[in-house]
């Protein structure tokens, strides 16, 4: 039998944290996996950081995954205050040793090792900057279930 695939694990967290009301009250636009449709002002992106598998005789004991998740918003002179505080809160309140379901697997950990906080300029209009919040999260799961 083959081994799961990884990107079902990318699916479980791209679904726990798109069907939250909270998160998507706060993030309008989305949750993405690295990439945002163009238009989008306030989302949350998960990116794959690093991998690996953990090898056992005849197999995989385990596999260790560290993703890169914040919210990102584009930042106004005027209007709204930022939600960036808020959501990365969210974010860490829906993963932080919260278990997830994904087939082929059985759940380990989910943790926080890394705050992300930062302002930056656009890449195509530097008078456009972005509030970015979050942090890394390091998923691990064992194969099988």
């Amino acid at each position: 039998m083959p081994p799961p695939d990884t990107s079902d694990i990318d699916a479980a967290i791209l679904a726990k944290l798109g069907s939250d009301a909270t998160l998507l009250a706060l993030a309008p636009n989305g949750v993405y996996f690295d990439l945002a449709p163009a238009g989008s002002t306030r989302f949350v992106i998960v990116s794959l950081v690093d991998a690996f598998d953990e090898p056992q005789f005849g197999g995989i004991a385990y596999e260790d995954l560290l993703y890169a998740i914040e919210y990102r918003e584009l930042r106004q002179a005027t209007g709204p205050a930022s939600n960036a505080k808020a959501a990365a809160q969210r974010i860490r309140v829906l993963l932080e040793d919260q278990p997830l379901t994904v087939a082929g697997y059985t759940w380990m950990t989910v943790h926080r090792e890394r705050v992300e906080r930062k302002t930056e300029t656009d890449d195509l209009d530097t008078s456009i900057k972005w509030n970015r919040r979050g942090g890394q999260y390091r998923v691990q799961f064992s194969i099988g279930t």
